[in-house]
């Protein structure tokens, strides 16, 4: 029994994944319009995304508990035992990456059928840099499911001063490393690393910051899972995430490393780390992001003007100002303003003519 055996009467594990992955998609719907996506895009993408993600993420765990050497049924893959549901325990954060990409690949190519205007279209790079940045704040919130479950931990602690929750866990009556504290501590500096080159005055090329991911996240997690001794998948006699970290950690390498050799081939510049003030079309791929080419409905806020009314000066038959008549250039409704307030109009040469015209009437008469 763990020491959190109390919380069992409530899915706390669901509601606290639940909270991270809605949390991370309002992160990205918000952020997304500073690259000039649409917020819509991140709608659409996590419909595609998260089902296959949920997905990925038992495929994983079941798979590599079969190559281990436990047998598993059809009704206990969906969660079923004895006929009953009794929820999917059992889901593999890799699985869960792999499952993203997927429905990333899949969301790129919906969104880039040939009926869509040019300017509608996403390329499978914006959809990973936004979506993994906010993959990771999902998962700082999400490791402390692991807490209320009192699971994903370590060694044995004997030192009595490290003997408190959060930074270790009793099970079965003897304290031990919480690995999935560590965790989350790691992904929540990641996060701000993320955001930072998402977000930032500095940017880089299309599919940079997924890059940034693959790389830091694979570090860390091959180092927590490392010292893991519980739920531990195995290929033979390596952990099964140790292995996929490393794979992760030569993807993200891989993809910097295209980006140079392509720019150095090419005479361009490096699209890495750069002021957005100085982006042109020297830097390879600019052109290709949204930076460049904002999708139709997004004004980034630096562009965006009040706009100017146009006045209308109303004069009477003696030539004085009796009103300012003041329309919004969007076509709003018109406003009426004492002449005192009015911005300041030269006389026209008809005016004047109409004025004097005026004054002699009046004394002649």
């Amino acid at each position: 029994m763990n020491s959190f055996a109390f919380l069992s009467s409530f899915n706390w594990y669901g509601l606290i994944m639940a909270t991270g992955i809605m949390l991370g998609v309002v992160g990205a719907y918000m952020a997304a319009k500073h690259h000039g996506l649409e917020g819509d895009v991140i709608i659409d993408m996590i419909i595609i995304c998260l089902p296959l993600a949920i997905i990925g993420a038992r495929v994983y765990h079941v798979v590599f508990d079969v190559i281990g050497g436990r047998s598993w049924t059809f009704a206990q893959f969906c969660g079923f035992e004895s006929g009953e549901f009794t929820g999917l325990a059992g889901l593999a954060i890799y699985g869960g990456l792999i499952g993203a990409i997927i429905g990333a690949v899949i969301f790129h190519f919906w969104k880039n059928r040939k009926k869509l205007p040019e300017n509608k279209r996403v390329s499978f790079w914006q959809i990973a840099d936004v979506g993994f940045t906010f993959i990771m704040l999902g998962q700082i919130i999400a490791r402390w499911g692991n807490f209320t479950n009192g699971e994903a931990y370590g060694e044995v602690v004997n030192n009595p001063a490290f003997q408190w929750s959060p930074i270790s866990m009793k099970v079965n009556g003897e304290w031990r490393t919480s690995i999935w504290f560590y965790e989350s501590l790691w992904n929540f500096v990641g996060f701000f690393i993320l955001l930072y080159l998402y977000l930032g005055r500095h940017k880089s090329f299309d599919g940079f910051v997924f890059a940034i991911y693959c790389i830091y996240y694979g570090i860390g997690r091959a180092w927590i899972e490392s010292i893991r001794v519980n739920d531990v998948l195995k290929i033979g006699s390596m952990r099964a995430s140790v292995l996929v970290s490393v794979l992760f950690i030569i993807a993200g390498v891989a993809i910097i490393v295209v980006h140079i050799v392509r720019a150095t081939r090419s005479g361009k510049k490096l699209f890495i780390f750069v002021d957005k003030k100085k982006l042109n079309d020297d830097y390879l791929d600019y052109e290709k992001t949204k930076l460049a080419h904002p999708m139709p409905d997004i004004v980034f806020f630096k562009d965006r003007k009040k706009p100017k009314p146009t006045e209308e000066v109303i004069v009477d038959e003696s030539g004085v100002a009796i009103k300012v008549k003041s329309e919004e250039v969007a076509g709003d409704d018109t406003l009426d303003r004492p002449p005192q307030k009015a911005a300041r109009r030269e006389k026209t040469k008809e005016d004047s003519i109409d004025a004097e015209e005026a004054y002699e009437d009046k004394w002649d008469d």
